[in-house]
């Protein structure tokens, strides 16, 4: 797919959304509902809380903020990836697949200013979306793109990024194509010596899941560091680029290295993030 600019709300899209007001889900009242040519979005509110859904029926819950306060922590995956830059210096120059509400870039272009985010989505519906329901635009230190993933990730120049944030998503998981050993090895020879890869994985598909750690595996020639959600079948695969012995790090390496890079990325304490998943980080 060639890259576009991001557009306004489509006149089809400003009908849907005066239309879907009529409804709820689950209890929802939906404000939006939709189709594009990758995906049927509906956009929901309930207690305070809104939400992007892709799939039939809204099977999967991309983005959800807080309406009075769009920086709350909803969900629990966005910490783990800013806790990813805590454990590698290289860690200035971001790529991220899959945009969804734009939630984390829009906690990026705040609070980390003299990082670099460039998000890579592939449906023009969905950054127009984010945009009139979740308050993203791009920023001097967050690109947007248009374009699809794998393609871009194609043409990127090799050794080009310190990290690389896999969160696309197509509302059953993550798509074929994005899952398997040639797509995780070039992503691997796109990161920079000492890069981090970075996957948001769901245990809820358990035969693809386990697959897709099998793949990483492989293709990295390491066991991932794992960071499973507690509130979520969320797991993020972090997976080092370098023959360094020491990857995974242990906790206190952890705590070691989040002191040295930032405590907090907005909501999240990183230590905090820290202290869920692994056993001895201390302040």
């Amino acid at each position: 797919m060639t890259e576009e600019p991001k557009k306004k709300l489509s006149g089809l899209s400003q009908i849907w959304r005066g239309f879907a007001n009529t409804f709820s889900k689950n209890d929802s009242k939906v404000i939006y509902e939709g189709d594009s040519n990758f995906h049927h979005v509906t956009i929901t509110e309930k207690e305070g809380i809104r939400t992007l859904h892709l799939g039939p029926g809204g099977q999967e819950s991309e983005t959800s903020i807080s309406i009075a306060n769009p920086e709350a922590p909803i969900f629990e995956y966005p910490g783990i990836f800013f806790l990813g830059l805590s454990l590698t210096p290289r860690n200035k120059n971001i790529l991220m697949l899959g945009l969804g509400g734009g939630y984390i870039p829009n906690l990026f272009k705040k609070y980390l200013k003299n990082h670099h985010l460039t998000v890579i989505e592939i449906d023009p519906l969905i950054a127009e979306l984010a945009s009139t329901y979740f308050g993203f635009e791009p920023s001097d230190n967050v690109t947007l793109i248009i374009s699809d993933g794998l393609e871009y990730v194609a043409r990127a120049k090799n050794g080009h990024y310190d990290q690389i944030w896999l969160d696309a998503f197509n509302g059953n998981y993550i798509p074929a194509h994005m899952c398997d050993s040639d797509f995780l090895a070039m992503v691997k020879l796109k990161l920079a010596e000492g890069g981090l890869a970075i996957q948001n994985l769901h245990q809820t598909a358990w035969m693809h899941f386990r697959a897709q750690l099998e793949h990483t595996t492989k293709v990295f020639d390491q066991t991932p560091l794992l960071f499973a959600g507690v509130r979520s079948a969320n797991t993020i695969a972090m997976s080092l680029n370098s023959d360094d012995a020491d990857w995974p790090p242990k906790a206190p390496e952890i705590a070691s290295r989040i002191k040295a890079f930032q405590p907090k990325v907005g909501p999240y304490s990183l230590i905090d993030e820290a202290r869920k998943q692994v056993k001895g980080p201390s302040d």
